[in-house]
């Protein structure tokens, strides 16, 4: 194991994604203009079009946030217009404007789907207010909805956590019985080979139910946590001394750099030596060869926590996978139920922290990071 400093640089990213796009369709170039005007000073990504089958083709490759669009237009209506942008984008959300208002075609737009309706000539003001909201609204919805999804993650994955202890828990004893009685047949079978190489292959599977019951057990244990002060670091070096021989025979070098004078913080030790087993075993597995892991632990000050960063060379975690790699049951691998860095992400949460994992094909890593609070949650 090599102690250095030399440690590869983390990737910069350009975060996009708060940016407000809106679409304006109006078929008079002026009105367009004028709101694009506008709401660009306010700083949102505008385009406009004049069609609403033109407006449907630019939807159909990019996303937006927001529709202006006319009421009343050549090729097809307002309303039709809202009810095929709802049908085809659900989540963009839609603002009505014309300057024929009437209480009918107000209530027939809101029903097709439009969040409000606004009557030309309207004040910059009233643009940006009726903006204001609309987005406000998304956002809680948004919110709301990803609650109630986390909410029900959480649930199923409670109940999929006790059910598989005790499921465990009752096949450790037969498992237990079918490899004594295997080893007793091999000590009066000793000279028949044909035998013996069917009890082999009896043991050989015994063994594969037995680390699944073991993984079975520790995810239903990751929610039970007892928390005590802890240097993390020194739990992460007492795992690395436990892989060191592994990693020298596959021929992988770890470099560590941890920050002078850590704080101790609230974990439960064995829980979080788990988390480094389970990523560092996923990290040598992924590597499928020599190559480095890179460790490092800083305190994080703009995130109050302990931040743990582990890279390893020599594989590339697809974007699609780095949500999916967390879930119970899902793995890419031939062997294993899957259930390695979901028990990781289990313990994380458990402790009010965070993890993520990224690829970076540029430099042929993988990195996992993990935010631990520096005050218990």
């Amino acid at each position: 194991m090599t102690q250095t400093s030399n440690m590869q640089p983390a990737a910069a990213t350009t975060d996009t994604s708060n940016v407000i796009r809106i679409l304006i369709v109006d078929d008079e170039p002026t009105s367009r203009e004028l709101c694009q005007a506008f709401l660009e000073s306010d700083g949102y990504e505008v385009e406009t079009c004049g069609r609403a089958e033109q407006a449907l083709s630019m939807m159909s490759f990019k996303r937006f946030d927001l529709m202006l669009t006319d009421l009343s237009m050549p090729d097809m209506d307002g309303v039709e217009l809202v009810k095929q942008v709802k049908y085809h984008h659900p989540h963009t959300n839609i603002i009505i404007m014309t300057a024929f208002g009437s209480v009918t075609s107000a209530v027939e737009s809101m029903r097709s789907g439009a969040y409000d309706y606004i009557t030309k000539p309207f004040p910059r003001d009233l643009l940006r207010a009726t903006i204001r909201r609309c987005l406000e609204s998304h956002n809680l919805k948004r919110e709301i909805s990803k609650m109630q999804a986390e909410l029900f993650k959480k649930d199923r994955l409670a109940a999929v956590g006790s059910m598989a202890g005790a499921i465990a828990h009752r096949m450790r004893n037969p498992l237990s019985i079918i490899q004594m009685c295997a080893q007793y047949l091999e000590n009066h079978l000793s000279t028949n080979q044909e035998y013996l190489q069917v009890l082999y292959a009896i043991e050989e599977k015994v063994k594969t139910l037995e680390q699944l019951t073991r993984d079975f057990v520790e995810y239903s244990r990751a929610s039970r946590i007892r928390k005590s002060p802890e240097q993390v670091e020194k739990l992460c070096d007492e795992v690395l001394r436990n892989c060191l021989p592994r990693c020298k025979i596959q021929g992988v070098e770890v470099a560590r750099r941890y920050q002078p004078n850590l704080p101790p913080i609230q974990v439960d030790a064995d829980l979080i030596r788990e988390v480094f087993t389970n990523v560092t075993d996923n990290a040598l597995e992924a590597m499928k060869g020599a190559g480095h892991i890179y460790i490092t632990i800083v305190e994080d000050a703009p995130t109050q926590a302990i931040a743990i960063t582990i890279t390893n060379t020599g594989s590339v975690l697809p974007n699609e996978l780095q949500e999916k790699i967390f879930e119970p049951f899902f793995t890419t691998k031939e062997t294993g139920m899957g259930l390695g860095l979901a028990i990781v992400k289990q313990v994380i949460d458990g402790h009010g922290g965070r993890i993520q994992a990224t690829g970076d094909a540029k430099t042929n890593t993988t990195t996992f990071q993990i935010f631990l609070p520096l005050t218990a949650k």
